[in-house]
């Protein structure tokens, strides 16, 4: 009987799938009666999120010196972009400093932005004042952009220089009458008077005006003006200045004077003069008159110049790629944001390698200016955000995309698991968990499903255990695990096993990063990454021995996605 009553249900079931009028009998009398439908269809609906990121970031002074001095208004602006599919709703800008101990700095600390729509991007201007108590210090600026519903942004971070309010100092420094032909000074004829202005100060004078004042009133003007208005005089800065004037038959005075007045923003840093000339001196002629600035009291700057032979004649191809991104990093500054570290901890021409390679990305290999983003001395919170930011381009881009990733710095394994990580110049070998893991970037990178990945490490990751601390020449001594790598990605790296990533000084750059760069150079990046691997590898091996006495012999890692593949990619 069990059999037959589980037989009926079954049966029912089916009638109920069909849509058709089901009955359920035991015996011989009917149970229930049901009359359905099909049975309805379950859809979710997925809710669409916003994705917002910062970008586009910009420091502006009125210096222009990317400092903030102390008197100096400035600002920061960046974009907020919603690369989402759902709307962000009241986003909001709040700004901070990672370092409190900054004073005199004065910042906007909130930003409503309010709405952002998918693909809408807004912009968004910080204004920054240094006050005349500022001393010389890094200021850390932690920009956070948040929404309503939790989806923020990645905080961006932005390290500036502050430095102490440095005075300007405005002289008269050389002043000179003349007549038109020359000869005695006569009166009722015309007098010129060319003087130079100069700042001798080391800082800016701004809204300089200078006039020209006769203590007599028998003097009369001839030119054009006895009034001019000069704007900024940067330190060293000369203005000259024409005034043209008479005495008239009534002077009755031996000399004539003539008061040079000079204001300046602030009031107090501009010196009045007062020069004079005879009646009946002898003068040269107008077109005879030269005057120099004060001998020795210029601001010097110096333009630092870089004689390597790649920094020079970079290869140029107007042709751009809107699908390449690229974020290339040169931290070198280690003991300017770590107390304690001396000079030798930094890592020598770490700058100026990812500073020439990000040249030889935009000119040379295709990569739009605005896809390459650039961080020198960068933090963990601005490394993290940039590579935040280009993965989440390339995955926007899709399987088109092309990433690029460069560093040059310190890396250094975990001291137990042998874990590899780069370091940021904020953080120490002593505390590596804040520093950003290798895998990490890899696996970030490999996510996007960009069709290329290229990674080159100017670094080495084998040592400096949580007691040695940064050392000097990018050399440490415990062998990292070796990463296993996934997706479209090739890693260049400056060494193999446990050997350090030097430099090479007479070129001002690291050994690796320098014959990288000489190769694209020769061959204007018209070669496959095995031309390129071979010429490296070959030619670091060799001069390293030659010009530091030990080993560096570059390596290639590879994703088994690409291992038949990568050799025939070409580098643009």
């Amino acid at each position: 009987m069990k059999t037959l009553i589980s037989l009926a249900l079954l049966l029912a079931f089916i009638a109920l799938g069909q849509g058709s009028e089901a009955q359920v009998i035991q015996g011989s009398s009917t149970v229930k009666k049901i009359k359905v439908g099909k049975a309805p269809v379950v859809t979710r609906t997925v809710k669409s999120m916003p994705d917002l990121v910062i970008k586009d970031e910009v420091f502006a002074d009125l210096s222009n010196n990317n400092m903030i001095d102390g008197g100096e208004s400035a600002y920061i602006n960046f974009k907020i972009q919603n690369l989402g599919s759902g709307p962000a709703k009241n986003v909001m800008v709040n700004v901070g400093l990672k370092n409190n101990a900054v004073r005199g700095l004065n910042f906007t600390k909130k930003v409503e932005v309010g709405n952002i729509s998918p693909g809408e991007t807004k912009d968004v201007t910080i204004n920054v004042n240094g006050g005349m108590d500022i001393q010389n210090a890094i200021a850390e600026f932690r920009i956070e952009v948040l929404e309503e519903q939790g989806f923020d942004a990645y905080p961006l971070e932005m390290k500036i220089e502050t430095q102490p309010f440095q005075p300007p100092n405005l002289v008269v420094a050389d002043a000179i009458f003349s007549t038109e032909s020359g000869g005695r000074l006569k009166l009722n004829n015309p007098i010129q008077l060319k003087i130079l202005l100069q700042n001798i100060g080391k800082g800016d004078a701004k809204d300089v005006n200078l006039s020209f004042v006769f203590p007599n009133p028998d003097c009369v003007v001839l030119g054009e003006a006895d009034k001019f208005s000069l704007g900024l005089l940067k330190p060293g800065e000369t203005k000259e200045m024409d005034f043209i004037f008479t005495a008239t038959r009534r002077y009755k005075e031996s000399t004539i004077p003539v008061d040079i007045k000079i204001t300046e923003s602030l009031g107090k840093y501009a010196h009045d003069s007062t020069v004079r000339v005879k009646i009946d001196q002898d003068l040269v002629a107008q077109n005879n008159v030269v005057i120099n600035a004060i001998a020795g009291t210029t601001v010097a700057v110096t333009k630092a110049s870089l004689s390597s032979e790649v920094d020079k004649n970079i290869p140029e191809d107007s042709r751009k790629d809107a699908n390449k991104f690229a974020l290339i990093i040169g931290n070198e500054e280690y003991s300017k944001y770590q107390p304690g570290l001396n000079t030798e901890m930094n890592v020598a021409f770490a700058r100026n390698d990812a500073s020439v390679f990000r040249d030889y990305t935009v000119k040379t290999l295709g990569f739009p200016e605005g896809n390459v983003f650039f961080l020198q001395d960068a933090t963990t919170g601005e490394m993290s955000q940039k590579l935040d930011l280009i993965s989440k381009l390339a995955s926007k881009t899709g399987s088109n995309a092309e990433l690029l990733f460069y560093y040059a710095g310190h890396g250094l394994p975990d001291e137990n698991t042998h874990i590899p990580y780069l370091i940021p110049v904020d953080v120490s070998g002593t505390n590596l968990y804040q520093a950003v893991k290798l895998s990490d970037i890899y696996k970030k990178l490999s996510e996007t499903g960009a069709k290329k990945i290229s990674v080159f490490l100017d670094a080495c990751f084998t040592g400096g255990g949580r007691g040695s601390g940064l050392l000097a020449a990018r050399s440490v001594k415990v062998k990292p695990t070796e990463e296993t790598l996934d997706g479209n990605i090739v890693v260049f790296a400056a060494t193999s096993g446990e050997q350090s990533a030097l430099p090479y000084a007479k070129e001002k750059h690291g050994i690796f990063t320098y014959f990288l760069l000489k190769k694209i150079q020769e061959t204007q990046g018209n070669l496959t990454y095995k031309d390129l691997t071979d010429y490296v590898i070959k030619n670091v091996s060799l001069e390293s021995l030659k010009v530091n006495q030990k080993e560096q012999d570059p390596a290639v890692n590879i994703s088994t996605d690409v291992s038949g593949t990568w050799q025939f990619w070409k580098l643009k």
